[in-house]
């Protein structure tokens, strides 16, 4: 993602957008645990406003916004930020939050809903039945106007297949390495076939359903290769920061391009996460609502 957000590499691009969001997708709903609502829009809500700010801060600060250009009633909406035609949000990949939150609601945080998770897969297979023909049918943007919880629709088949690994006791490291090779070999084959894709921009290449295949399958291979490599303080301290690497990692990246020559600008991205390694872990210690998670808070039981 760090990488996909600095480059304008269109190869690279296209390798990275056909998979890196459908794999945190699939992650989310291996480990997706009800909560209450209102807890887990709290969790998403804190980090959203905080890292905001501080992105607006950098903007100001760089002089890439004055203060006169935020003194609109129509700037505010850009910390909500929950549809298009507002204008960039202070939170790059906002989107995926609202179309988290949409499935997480849909499968157990809203608790009349949580029956649903009993029929994930024939949710699932009517989604990818509407998504391979929706250029031809309704619009996703027609049915929900603009609203970025919208893309739960495209987005819910990654969610559900982490529901069908964790059914299923899955473990990446019980894989042959027989397989390793052909699923080499698609994820560089079924990326340059199907073209460029992204959920945000509901673009899916030539098919939807091809895009499904090859997200699936090369977040597979993502998570086999990723348990052939030991687990280390770095590895696990990155891993609980998703909120705060999407929340940062677009002002750091300002900043790094402001103070830093051109010539040396591949590095930023690596730089970025080193930068992430210490924000996770000050955050992790000292104020962990900004990882989305609670600690000696007491909710009302309902």
């Amino acid at each position: 993602m760090v990488v996909g957000h600095c480059t304008d590499n269109h190869l690279l691009i296209t390798y990275i957008y056909s998979f890196h969001m459908p794999a945190l997708f699939i992650i989310s709903g291996y480990l997706f645990k009800p909560h209450s609502w209102y807890k887990t829009v709290l969790s998403f809500a804190i980090p959203v406003i905080f890292f905001s700010l501080v992105n607006l801060s950098v903007q100001l600060l760089l002089r890439d916004l004055t203060l006169a250009s935020i003194a609109t009633p129509q700037f505010f909406l850009r910390f909500l930020h929950y549809r298009y035609g507002l204008g960039d949000g202070f939170f790059i990949g906002d989107w995926f939050l609202w179309a988290l939150l949409g499935l997480r609601f849909l499968f157990g945080d809203i608790k009349p809903l949580k029956v649903t998770r009993k029929y994930y897969i024939a949710i699932a297979s009517v989604c990818v039945l509407y998504m391979t023909f929706e250029r031809h049918l309704v619009s996703i943007d027609s049915i929900f106007r603009g609203y970025l919880i919208g893309r739960m629709v495209p987005s819910l088949i990654f969610f559900c297949t982490g529901f069908y690994l964790l059914d299923r006791n899955w473990n990446p490291k019980s894989v042959s390495k027989q397989y390793i090779f052909p699923l080499v070999l698609l994820f560089f084959l079924l990326p340059l076939f199907n073209g460029g894709s992204g959920i945000v921009a509901n673009d899916y290449g030539r098919s939807y359903l091809l895009f499904v295949i090859n997200a699936i399958l090369s977040s597979v291979l993502l998570f086999i290769l990723s348990s052939k490599i030991p687990a280390t303080q770095f590895s696990e301290t990155i891993s609980k920061g998703t909120l705060v690497v999407l929340g940062t990692h677009i002002p750091i990246l300002h900043v790094l391009d402001y103070l830093l020559p051109d010539i040396i600008s591949f590095l930023f991205p690596f730089v970025t996460i080193i930068i992430c390694y210490y924000i996770i872990g000050f955050c992790d210690k000292h104020c962990p609502i900004l990882l989305g998670k609670w600690r000696n808070i007491t909710f009302r039981k309902e």
